[in-house]
């Protein structure tokens, strides 16, 4: 990878001294996927809507397992696109939370017949016990580009169903994500992180694709294992690797993120 995360990482140390309650969050990551070319980079800013409790829970989930409202700006892109995000999160009565996304991507026409991409993601969850959460969504695709001259585009409507078992007892325990995504295909992922602590946690995640019709490029399945660890309640810093269940690997990635 060519870039560093040496500047956020000293911005940690430098709010995590005064780190308590926090209503910011800065997110920085780097991807290097097999195939692909460049390095993936991407920056991301939260706004929490109130203070973020730190006290006897993990500090990565702290604000899920208080039903923090959330909004937040992204960016990530390589050479060939540019990809800008906004969205939230909001938590109502206790009973419900609800998801929303919009994406615009920005194609460099030099590399790519793309010109534009626009992404909207919205779900509904709802808390069936303190532990359990199931819930629902839709995500709507759109592209458009040249190819030989000639202006295309093409859209896709895809189905969404999701369940989270979250049980943390003393700062430790299991945060479970399931996910199945429907349209052309179907995709699969599953996500099983355990907490040791307040601090440290391993994550294995796995995806699967399944073709609803003959294809000629079948995907392999993915599996990535994560570690994260906060050396304070107001900086962390996460890796991953992830590779093919028919050999080789499929991607590395390296973030840190700052609360204040």
């Amino acid at each position: 990878m060519k870039h560093s995360l040496l500047p956020l990482a000293l911005c940690g140390l430098f709010f995590s001294g005064f780190s308590v309650a926090a209503q910011n969050e800065i997110s920085v990551g780097l991807a290097d996927i097999k195939n692909y070319g460049d390095d993936f980079i991407g920056i991301e800013y939260k706004r929490y809507l109130s203070d973020v409790p730190v006290s006897g829970q993990p500090f990565l989930i702290s604000p899920y397992l208080n039903k923090t409202n959330s909004v937040f700006v992204r960016y990530f892109g390589d050479s060939a696109v540019d990809r800008y995000e906004l969205g939230g999160e909001w938590f109502v009565d206790d009973k419900w939370v609800i998801n929303s996304k919009l994406r615009y991507g920005d194609f460099d026409r030099s590399v790519s017949f793309r010109e534009r991409y626009l992404y909207a993601d919205f779900d509904a969850g709802y808390f069936v016990t303190p532990e359990w959460q199931v819930g629902g969504g839709v995500i709507y695709e759109y592209a458009d580009g040249r190819i030989y001259g000639t202006h295309r585009s093409a859209n896709e409507t895809t189905a969404r169903v999701f369940g989270r078992y979250t049980s943390i007892t003393s700062g430790s325990g299991w945060d479970i994500n399931m996910e199945m995504m429907l349209n052309d295909l179907a995709r699969v992922e599953l996500d099983a992180r355990y907490f040791f602590n307040q601090r440290f946690s391993a994550g294995l995640s796995y995806l699967a694709e399944i073709d609803n019709d003959s294809n000629a490029y079948p995907r392999d399945d993915i599996a990535e294992l994560t570690l994260d660890y906060w050396f304070t309640p107001g900086w962390s810093i996460q890796a991953g690797a992830g590779a093919y269940t028919s050999g080789g690997m499929a991607s590395i990635t390296l973030a840190t993120s700052v609360r204040f």
